[in-house]
């Protein structure tokens, strides 16, 4: 195992080669681009700046620059649609996008789709006349002062994953330096990132868990090795070359480390990690087991949303004696189950699970809704409390599907597929499927006539919709079971 004494940011492409620069070459990078972007005032304080990009060191470059700024980046899920990537331009008010040279197409139909002025550049060069990060960097006049208010402003604004049709952006209030500084502490705390250590990142950028852990590590000094796509055995070989310390990882990541085979998996030395973090999906035991087996007492698991952050932990001594459990809450954030009518129902009843973020974590609206948010949050999960306060998922509530860490709203399927012309009635549903992505889309269609093409409807959905949303079955019904007024009751499907 070796490290740099050096804080270095180091992305792994999937052929094995290594790109790297310097924690000092990447801030100083950032910091040009924040002057150049403030000076032609292309970014003013509270500006949204959207990144549609793969995961890459420029990724970190352009999310800090813009932050230098004041600007708030937004980053968007790079297997989006243009009509996906469209909504979030629009719904955010997106005064400039960065993206991939190989996105760029996309962005633009998306910026002529949403009817957006928005100024555009590339992460990296490629062979138009569209300016790219470095054209902006190097026509900076020197690294960007202190600008008032830039930070807090940098981390306004959120977007979930899609849990309501559309993701939806969380627009927080400016939080105050102690409220920065204790959020930034508690996660560096929790997640053992350290000045000096070293930090795995496998997951994407676009994610809200992987970007904030990306950012504070290298911030804080810590050595950032991102891998451009997750790979089980690469994760493991990474792990021993940088004698990494933190691992943030998903569910599905962690079953895919468990069927690697025994000897590939003992090749690897992986004693540096300490931390070994999973969310955003339930862990089925058996892989939760597996994972305490590879990684012992570094296995910790944390439970929250982008609109309230973490709000239970759960390590691995615990979780062996409360096997199931997402853990309880910390930092004075809280949990509580309730029934149909609102109503807080007694420990180990299942109900809808409602959260609260920590003291620390600011206070939201929804962007489009200036409605301050209530304190207690319905996350769409099911669950109960214990006597001691640790809280056991059951399942999702019956209109969001994880798959593989990724939360859908079957609600936005079924608009896609009612609007197809031949499609009379439509429903959208999650089912097991016994591999490590957790559940499947199954779909239920019903045809306006007898002559519903099913090669267009596929090609009808692919246009609409990411390939994670995609449906994996479809099938024909005569009708859907719905009540008097159209609700429809999923649990008979």
């Amino acid at each position: 195992m070796s490290r740099s004494p050096t804080p270095t940011v180091i992305l792994a492409h999937t052929n094995g080669t290594l790109e790297q620069r310097t924690q000092q070459q990447c801030l100083h990078r950032a910091a040009l681009l924040a002057d150049h972007l403030a000076a032609e005032q292309l970014v003013r304080v509270g500006d949204r700046v959207a990144i549609l990009a793969c995961n890459s060191i420029e990724f970190l470059e352009i999310s800090i620059g813009v932050a230098g700024a004041g600007g708030c980046p937004v980053p968007i899920n790079w297997h989006a649609t243009s009509h996906e990537i469209a909504h979030v331009l629009s719904d955010s008010g997106t005064s400039v996008l960065f993206c991939d040279p190989d996105l760029h197409q996309r962005a633009a139909h998306a910026i002529m789709r949403a009817g957006v002025r928005c100024a555009v550049f590339l992460t990296t060069a490629n062979d138009s006349d569209i300016p790219a990060l470095d054209d902006l960097i190097g026509a900076a006049a020197g690294p960007i002062g202190h600008i008032d208010g830039a930070l807090a402003a940098s981390l306004g604004v959120i977007y979930t994953s899609g849990t309501t049709g559309s993701p939806k952006g969380v627009d927080r209030e400016l939080m105050t330096p102690a409220q920065i500084l204790s959020v930034a502490g508690s996660t560096a705390t929790r997640m053992g990132i350290r000045d000096g250590g070293c930090v795995l990142i496998p997951g994407p950028l676009y994610h809200t868990s992987p970007n904030s852990i990306a950012t504070l590590a290298l911030r804080m000094g810590s050595t950032l090795v991102l891998m451009e796509r997750f790979d089980a055995e690469q994760f493991l070989s990474l792990v021993e070359q940088f004698a990494v310390e933190h691992a943030k990882v998903v569910p599905t990541m962690l079953s895919r480390l468990a069927a690697l085979p025994a000897d590939v998996r003992d090749r690897y030395d992986v004693s540096s990690l300490t931390h070994v973090v999973h969310s955003a999906a339930p862990c089925p035991p058996t892989i939760k087991h597996a994972a305490i087996g590879m990684f012992g007492d570094a296995v910790t698991e944390f439970y929250g949303c982008s609109e309230a952050g973490p709000i239970c932990w759960i390590s691995a001594a615990e979780w062996l004696t409360r096997p199931g459990s997402v853990g309880r809450p910390v930092d004075g954030a809280d949990v509580r189950v309730v029934d149909d009518q609102g109503e807080v129902v007694p420990v180990g009843t299942v109900g809808h699970v409602q959260v609260k973020g920590a003291d620390y974590w600011p206070r939201f609206r929804y962007i489009g809704d200036g409605r301050l948010q209530p304190q207690f949050l319905d996350v769409g999960d099911n669950g109960y409390l214990d006597e001691d306060g640790y809280l056991y998922l059951t399942g999702r509530s019956a209109d969001i599907v994880n798959i593989g860490g990724t939360n859908i709203y079957t609600a936005e399927i079924e608009a896609a597929a009612i609007d197809h012309p031949d499609v009379l009635d439509a429903a959208a549903l999650g089912t097991p499927t016994g591999g490590d992505l957790g559940e499947e889309i199954t779909l239920y269609v019903v045809p306006r006539s007898a002559e519903l093409d099913m090669v267009a409807l596929v090609e009808h959905l692919t246009q609409r919709l990411s390939t994670v949303k995609l449906p994996s079955v479809i099938r024909e019904r005569t009708d859907l079971p719905r009540d008097d007024n159209g609700k429809l009751y999923k649990a008979r499907l």
